[in-house]
């Protein structure tokens, strides 16, 4: 979880972010992906989240999530053995489960990769 925090810490939860896209890998597995733009709106980074053994979720269409306000960040907890992903700034999975778009899942696999422009 250690991880986790400081990539929340590092891109101040995601509150520039663009998620770019969530999709499946298997029944029970997905990859979500966000991207860091720069001013001139070019991609500086990409962190894909894989999500595996999903026990719930609620997503939306890939083609609506680069319009989703981030402003409010991501929030990406550990509670109870599961891993929690919702926007906005969630502190337990109750509420992670009340947000438009979430994720709860065994286990994760996060990937940071800084993009040549």
């Amino acid at each position: 979880m250690e991880k986790v925090t400081s990539l929340l810490e590092k891109y101040d939860y995601f509150r520039a972010a663009q998620l770019r896209s969530i999709n499946p890998t298997s029944e029970s597995s997905k990859i979500l992906t966000l991207v860091i733009q720069d001013d001139e709106g070019e991609d500086t980074d990409r962190i894909t989240i894989e999500f595996k053994d999903i026990k719930s979720s609620k997503i939306l269409v890939n083609s609506v999530l680069p319009m989703l306000d981030m402003m409010g960040g991501i929030s990406l907890i550990k509670e109870n053995n599961l891993y929690g992903f919702s926007l906005g700034r969630d502190t337990a999975m109750l509420h992670v489960q009340n947000a438009p778009l979430y994720i709860i899942a065994s286990d994760i696999t996060i990937t940071e990769a800084q993009l040549n422009n």
